[in-house]
């Protein structure tokens, strides 16, 4: 057989070995695919049933894309939450060995939450109840995926006690993702002989943090890439304006809107908790509370602490000091990173957030007047 005649038979036997998948592949998609569904339903062209692109086009700009740091989060238990690999094994296997690490991470990403090619759609792999590090259950639908990551690391009745002040760092205590603990109303640093309550969204909220925050902008152009969908942010840019996604609020607070000239809610405090003098939108009084500890003026009660937790600037003061510091001010610290992590300015449990910003702030300062305590 001539050189021409083999070349010519291997390149058909290799068309042939190429083709059989993807002949194979072709009847499976007529067929339904796996379980039952088709490519076509998430790559069309037009109108796909899982609009895979515009849900990518978000997450683009998320902070589960931009955040997150998988690159070096990825052992001694943080890539659980940190990394894609990580959180998928932690469902198949449970929590990892601390020796363990994945070699090669990934951010977050679509099929962390999804398992559309072992399933053929886009079901979330788990909506099963988190149970937090204070033992207390959350459960509200499908939002019980956000909370297996966005909880305290923490048990604050635990973490809480005198220590030197070289161990304390703004990673340390309920570290960055508390919301489920702020929604539930629990595991914030509690003082003794005062009693707390809490906000109804977890209870009425069927989905919790998916319903709120991944509710899409109506209009045209959806506002922005920045805001809602799987984006999962309440807030962000149009026009280089910051906005707020107010689409999920208005099915029960008929009356939102955007306060004028900020990005908060315009729902009205009940009281002026920040004892300015006015009566604030919720966020504005929380921010007021929040200043108490730390501000630009270097004033506040964490920048006046010795060693001081934070700069007169407001950034925090790495120290290698091993002055003890008392468990009023390490409870302090606690509750103050735990509601500046969560993020919501009050927003997803008010009354907590209030309550546990006034006992701190009395327990530092005890001529803090504390009448207006919600109860």
């Amino acid at each position: 057989m001539s050189r021409a005649s083999c070349s010519f038979l291997l390149a058909a036997v290799a068309v042939l070995v190429l083709a059989a998948p993807l002949q194979a592949a072709g009847q499976r998609e007529r067929a339904g695919g796996a379980g039952g569904q088709s490519c076509g339903d998430c790559h069309a062209s037009t109108n796909p049933r899982y609009p895979f692109l515009g849900a990518k086009a978000r997450y683009e700009v998320s902070g589960h894309k931009l955040l997150g740091n998988s690159a070096y989060a990825n052992g001694e238990g943080c890539q659980v939450c940190h990394t894609n690999e990580g959180f998928i094994a932690s469902l198949e296997k449970g929590n990892p060995d601390p020796k363990e690490f994945v070699a090669d991470p990934s951010q977050p990403g679509c099929f962390t939450c999804h398992e559309p090619h072992e399933t053929g759609d886009f079901r979330l792999r788990t909506v099963s109840p988190v149970t937090l590090a204070n033992g207390k259950v959350f459960d509200v639908g499908d939002g019980n995926l956000c909370a297996r990551c966005h909880h305290a690391t923490a048990v604050a009745a635990q973490a809480v006690t005198p220590m030197p002040a070289s161990k304390v760092a703004p990673f340390w205590g309920s570290h960055h993702g508390p919301q489920a603990d702020i929604v539930a109303g629990t595991n914030a640093f509690e003082f003794a002989g005062k009693t707390y309550g809490s906000s109804a969204h977890k209870d009425v909220i069927n989905d919790g943090c998916v319903s709120c925050h991944m509710s899409l902008p109506t209009g045209r152009a959806g506002l922005s890439l920045e805001i809602g969908g799987h984006s999962c942010e309440v807030a962000g840019k149009v026009h280089g304006m910051d906005t707020l996604n107010l689409a999920a609020c208005v099915s029960c607070h008929r009356d939102i809107r955007q306060a004028p000239g900020k990005a908060v809610f315009n729902i009205i405090a009940q009281e002026d908790y920040d004892l300015n003098g006015r009566k604030e939108p919720v966020q504005v009084e929380v921010q007021g509370l929040l200043d108490r500890f730390v501000n630009k003026d270097g004033t506040g009660l964490l920048q006046k602490t010795n060693p001081p937790f934070y700069a007169k600037d407001g950034t925090f003061l790495w120290t290698r000091s091993e002055v003890v510091r008392p468990a009023v001010e390490v409870a302090a610290f606690y509750n103050y990173r735990m509601i500046m992590d969560d993020g919501s300015l009050g927003i997803h449990n008010t009354k907590y957030v209030i309550q546990i910003l006034y006992d701190t702030i009395q327990a530092l300062d005890p001529s803090f007047d504390v009448s207006r305590r919600p109860q």
